[in-house]
């Protein structure tokens, strides 16, 4: 889980590194770095989820190639599902708060929340096991491989959702 705050932390110029040492910066420099972290992660996870789908679009391609027509929209629609759930993820809340923001997010609660979007790989994983699946499949088997496809797109997307709900739980309540 901390791989890429590692890098992060290595890559840390001079100015950086003297910055550690006045008072109450580093709290924010370690919140910083695990926002960072958490955006790259992102990122990461939406390459993959694009080379997914285009998995899927190959699918497409291949089998409108040998006159598969007939599920074609049923494709266009599971790709049109991975498209959403990408941007999910893309656009989703980094879960962090500025040095200045009157409410603060503690570095577990942050921890929980990069957690959460580490696990959401293997999810990921899943659909592309499914897309293989679909990809290797004949006529026969192409409603049951698209229905494993939009069961593994399903997981994806309550994780995703799931990943809101662990953003609203670290967020302390405000007194007003």
């Amino acid at each position: 889980m901390s791989d890429i705050r590692d890098r992060i932390e290595r890559d840390e110029n001079a100015f950086q590194r003297l910055m550690k040492d006045i008072p109450g910066f580093d709290g924010y420099r370690e919140r910083e770095i695990r926002r960072t972290a958490d955006k790259l992660l992102r990122e990461r996870l939406v390459e993959q989820l694009d080379s997914v789908r285009d998995a899927l679009k190959d699918v497409t391609r291949r089998w409108a190639k040998a006159g598969n027509l007939q599920a074609l929209p049923d494709i266009d629609r599971l790709s049109r599902l991975m498209g959403k759930v990408r941007d999910n993820i893309r656009f989703a809340d980094y879960g962090y708060t500025g040095f200045f923001d009157a409410v603060k997010i503690g570095e577990d609660d942050l921890d929980r929340l990069y957690a959460h979007d580490v696990s959401l790989q293997e999810h990921i994983d899943g659909c592309k096991q499914a897309v293989d699946g679909l990809a290797s499949c004949d006529e026969d088997g192409a409603d049951e491989a698209m229905s494993l496809v939009e069961r593994a797109i399903g997981q994806l997307q309550e994780m995703v959702d799931g990943r809101e709900q662990v953003a609203a739980s670290v967020v302390p309540e405000q007194n007003q």
